[in-house]
């Protein structure tokens, strides 16, 4: 046997191989459609509704994945998993869907006129099969935590903006305008200036308010700086001291 016949056999067992894991995964999918189906059947309306309409955008998802494949130049270019890809999800809709059956018609017809393949019945390794379809499955099974966080992340981002949000509304209506540091308090603080003194006072007013961003309301609550708190004590130990030369004299 020549090194090239070598390398189709490879190709030829890990595309059977293949083929049959898809199928595997193709018949649990089906199983969950059933599921979905029997849900909504059993569901209230709106609930039902609401289920019917994520199932009909799954089902579009299927039909845009299986149409290249009734092509023939599809098949002319086509690589073992784009053929796995297609064959899976033939698999997990043919019941429910009959342009998913038609399509799991054509890759039939297709991988046994191409490649002499029945895909019911691929001749696999049965322990190539089941290694195979448990590695598929983890890998599966960690795409789906990946998305479960991306979308918890989401959800974090969205709450949190929504608590900014809130927080700024209700400043507003505590203060009965916009947010103090705000572009929005500025602009308004700019209009009403208009027309009072002076330009270069009302700039010089603006740019110290730009620069002031807390509330007077806040600032009178906060505590004096170290260096403020030093000078007081300076100038109170001074007054202690003249005091004291005074009733020396």
């Amino acid at each position: 046997m020549s090194e090239a016949d070598g390398m189709e056999d490879a190709v030829d067992g890990a595309m059977r191989t293949g083929l049959m894991v898809a199928s595997r995964i193709g018949e649990q999918l089906a199983r969950m459609r059933e599921q979905e189906q029997r849900t909504i059947a059993a569901a209230e309306e709106q609930r039902a509704r609401e289920l019917q309409e994520r199932f009909d955008a799954q089902r579009a998802a299927a039909r845009a994945q299986l149409a290249p494949a009734g092509r023939e130049d599809w098949w002319e270019k086509a690589t073992p998993e784009m053929i796995e890809r297609v064959h899976e999800t033939a698999t997990a809709w043919k019941a429910c869907d009959p342009e998913a059956a038609q399509a799991s018609e054509k890759i039939r017809d297709q991988m046994q006129s191409r490649y002499g393949i029945d895909v019911n019945n691929t001749g696999a390794d049965e322990a190539s099969v089941s290694a195979a379809l448990a590695r598929a499955q983890q890998t599966r099974s960690e795409a789906e935590n990946e998305r479960t966080k991306a979308s918890a992340a989401r959800t974090d981002e969205v709450v949190a903006g929504a608590a900014v949000a809130g927080a700024n509304r209700q400043d507003r209506e505590a203060r009965g305008g916009p947010a103090w540091d705000s572009a929005e308090r500025r602009q308004q603080l700019a209009e009403g200036l208009e027309g009072r003194g002076d330009r270069e006072a009302v700039n010089s007013r603006l740019l110290a308010d730009k620069h002031q961003g807390t509330h007077p309301s806040a600032a009178v609550a906060q505590k004096p700086s170290l260096a403020k708190t030093s000078k007081m004590a300076k100038q109170s130990g001074k007054g202690r001291t003249l005091e004291r030369g005074g009733l020396e004299r």
